[in-house]
């Protein structure tokens, strides 16, 4: 189903139905994805589930997918790979989201309807790092310039600080002032 998952469907329907979709969705087709974690290996891996818990349509939701943003540490390409796995409960307004349980997600989806790339794409957000960078057991490439030099260097301790003398600029003054009262 080449470009299915961009069609709007009625989420409502497929949850009666007990629809199963597996899909591979490239990353460019889902919505509001931020430029800074455009880059993927492959495709975004999909398995969406429809049913009814507790008088709701629900989707259980589960991705993979490894992407190739820029580390904000070194400015170099890194691997982050994604897994969600989630039950997401569809409703039409935020007054009826007030009333869905806490175990579940929701998902806004006016008059019911929503494409399956919509569903993914705010999968994918919720398990985005806020700040890609390489983690504390990895190590960033070597030309950046302050990882190396953070990794190697000894830590600045208070006897290896450099003196500074303190200056007062205004300690004199009050001797000025008398001076030019006499």
């Amino acid at each position: 189903m080449p470009n299915g998952w961009s069609k709007p469907r009625d989420l409502v329907k497929l949850a009666e139905m007990r629809a199963q979709f597996e899909l591979e969705i490239p990353l460019g087709d889902l919505p509001g994805i931020p430029v800074e974690f455009s880059l993927a290996e492959g495709p975004v891996q999909l398995a969406v589930q429809f049913g009814r818990e507790q008088g709701l349509a629900v989707v259980h939701i589960t991705l993979n997918a490894v992407l190739t943003p820029l580390c904000q540490r070194c400015l170099k390409p890194m691997r982050v790979p994604i897994a969600a796995d989630s039950h997401v409960a569809v409703v039409e307004s935020q007054g009826q989201a007030q009333g869905v349980p806490e175990e579940f997600e929701t998902f806004l989806a006016t008059d019911g309807h929503a494409a399956l790339a919509a569903l993914a794409a705010e999968e994918l957000l919720l398990a985005l790092p806020i700040v890609p960078r390489h983690g504390s057991g990895e190590r960033c490439e070597v030309s950046c310039p302050g990882a190396a030099a953070a990794d190697s260097a000894p830590a600045v301790t208070e006897a290896m600080a450099p003196v500074v003398e303190t200056q007062r600029p205004f300690a004199e003054l009050r001797a000025l002032l008398e001076r030019a009262k006499s």
